[in-house]
């Protein structure tokens, strides 16, 4: 039986949102081997910036957020706060084309509530803390 890959990121309520909103976008323009391909990459693109986000440039700027860092991935941005070790929060899933400053201010309080959620799950060992 093979052993299940433990991600280094969690996606909060709205980003789950987003990834499914996407990914039926995705389905009906471009079919089911492009969009298999298309968050392919956008899950290796997480778990390199998860991995590796002390050293990779993020894109503050477009959120006009301290906070949130925003890495860009093909059509898309991540957006995600780093929480512990290797392991960030993404919090939304946003098309580069959108207006990305407009979307998170609107949705600053729900990524508040839902960065609260993530860390007390963390705490409360829910979420398991990674070591690596």
């Amino acid at each position: 039986m093979a052993r299940k890959h433990k991600q280094h990121y969690i996606l909060t309520k709205t980003a789950e949102h987003d990834f499914r909103e996407a990914r039926q976008w995705s389905l009906s323009r471009w079919g089911s081997e492009l969009t298999k391909q298309y968050f392919t990459d956008l899950h290796k693109s997480a778990e390199n910036i998860a991995q590796n986000y002390k050293r990779i440039a993020s894109m503050e700027h477009v959120a006009d957020a301290t906070e949130l860092s925003v890495h860009p991935v093909r059509e898309h941005y991540l957006v995600y706060v780093p929480i512990s070790g290797k392991r960030i929060v993404i919090v939304a899933l946003i098309r580069q084309t959108r207006d990305v400053p407009t979307i998170i201010q609107a949705s600053g309080f729900m990524i508040q509530r839902q960065l609260k959620e993530s860390f007390k799950k963390l705490a409360l060992g829910a979420i398991p803390n990674l070591k690596k």
